[in-house]
């Protein structure tokens, strides 16, 4: 009888000691940790849910396990920001069971917030053994950049939106067909319409509307030193991607056609040309691209400039968005506005250089166009 309680003593310890090494030889390595966003997009202060799935595939249990990891810059735990930006999350797996945790977050500033490394903490049935594993889930979310009111933007959009509303009624365009109208000294005899002269008895002419084409290049400037290789200030780029999509959204709303251009590299693999469009689609395309773009420039200033010289057409318009200038890249522009394209050029002070409490007004700098800086200069 001793003989037998001894025995089962025996193999009751050593099953405490086995059982929790067996678990991390067998079942701990297996389980599985897939992630990713409901939504790859955000805007700063948007909520943004994590999906987050454990999957056990072994016939035994893991009684606890715990997730470990800390959020990227771009997230935050509370919508108003702070936090150390830890996440510890607890729960169980029961045999070939698939746990969906699920995480809601806050975007917390512009770029592309990547999730690529996390801790799994295994606690064995007894509470005696602890395991730990290091896994790499690939998930993303691209911030964008936060949308200021239009109003602050003064000179440069009261100049653009005039230029777009007067050009658009210089001409009449033959494809808008509105109907007839009685003939005036001086109509072109092209422009009489026959049948509805033949049915009216008098003379009648057709009317067109009236459109032109709009189409505006907005360039970013990421060169912030005098060697543009040199890695951009994210303060400085975050206020000058604010003040593009500023733009970008007034020209859209106007119905004008508008592109995108810059020097910096994209974080996705993006170029770094977006064609001009019209629409909302274009808006989202713009905003999204803002929010991927990274800190490093591919080229100076001065070869953007040139860039967009070849892309352009006769008539665009061309807005150079940016906080540094050079003699070189400001030959550049010259050389485009006596080519017939009208350049404005908005200038967006840094924080530290700024009269005043501007951040959070949208009033980032001052904005003019090539030509009052040449005839201030004069």
């Amino acid at each position: 009888m001793w003989f037998l309680l001894w025995l089962a003593l025996v193999m009751l310890l050593a099953g405490f000691w086995v059982a929790p090494d067996y678990w991390q030889r067998r079942v701990y390595p297996r389980v599985r940790l897939e992630a990713g966003p409901v939504k790859e997009t955000a805007d700063p202060g948007e909520a943004v849910e994590l999906r987050i799935r454990l999957t056990n595939p072994t016939a035994l249990p893991c009684p606890r396990v715990r997730l470990d990891f800390q959020l990227p810059d771009e997230l935050a735990i509370r919508e108003e920001g702070g936090g150390d930006g830890r996440v510890r999350l607890t729960t169980y797996l029961l045999p070939r069971q698939t746990a969906e945790l699920a995480l809601t977050v806050y975007a917390a500033r512009r770029g592309v917030a990547r999730w690529n490394q996390a801790e799994l903490h295994f606690t064995d049935m007894f509470g005696l053994r602890h395991d730990d594993r290091t896994v790499y889930p690939q998930a993303l979310v691209v911030v964008r950049p936060r949308r200021l009111a239009a109003e602050p933007v003064g000179r440069l959009m009261n100049g653009l939106v005039g230029d777009i509303r007067v050009r658009r009624y210089d001409q009449e365009d033959p494809s808008l067909f509105t109907g007839v109208r009685a003939y005036r000294s001086g109509d072109p005899l092209r422009s009489v319409s026959w049948y509805a002269t033949a049915r009216t008895g008098g003379l009648m002419v057709k009317q067109f509307g009236h459109t032109t084409e709009s189409r505006v290049l907005l360039l970013l400037n990421g060169q912030m030193n005098g060697d543009f290789w040199m890695v951009a200030s994210r303060e400085r780029l975050d206020r000058l991607c604010e003040r593009v999509l500023q733009v970008a959204d007034a020209l859209l709303a106007e119905r004008a056609e508008a592109g995108f251009l810059t020097n910096l590299t994209d974080s996705l693999g993006g170029g770094l040309y977006l064609p001009p469009a019209p629409g909302l689609v274009q808006r989202e395309r713009i905003a999204n691209r803002l929010g991927s773009i990274s800190r490093h420039p591919a080229h100076s200033l001065a070869e953007l400039v040139r860039s967009a010289q070849r892309l352009i057409r006769p008539g665009d318009t061309l807005v150079l968005v940016t906080d540094f200038r050079t003699p070189e890249a400001d030959a550049a522009l010259t050389e485009l506005r006596r080519h017939g394209c009208s350049v404005h050029i908005a200038e967006a002070v840094p924080a530290r250089k700024a009269a005043g409490s501007t951040e959070g007004t949208g009033e980032s700098g001052k904005a003019e166009t090539l030509n009052e800086r040449e005839a201030a200069n004069a």
